[in-house]
């Protein structure tokens, strides 16, 4: 069995780039991943973004955790992420 690999990462404000980043990790070929997303506090379209990828990578059996908290910083959300290992 391969084991899970685990991709943390806080957003801000990231709606502009954050759609190549989830097809990025979509596209890999190793599929035993989990992507735990830490929005922290964007006021952009981020959360609709992340939130259409669900779906997308439930078929490809990949776990996308989306977690929204107030803005603390970056600090914040990656020790959030953690918490959701």
């Amino acid at each position: 069995m391969n084991p899970l690999v685990s991709i943390l990462s806080p957003t801000y404000n990231g709606a502009v780039h954050i759609k190549p980043f989830l097809a990025s990790v979509y596209a890999q070929s190793y599929s035993n991943i989990e992507l735990i997303m830490v929005d922290d506090g964007s006021t952009d379209t981020t959360a609709q973004v992340i939130k259409e990828y669900i779906p997308k990578f439930e078929e490809r059996k990949i776990k996308l955790i989306y977690v929204y908290q107030n803005n603390k910083g970056q600090a914040s959300a990656i020790n959030l992420a953690f918490s959701k290992m």
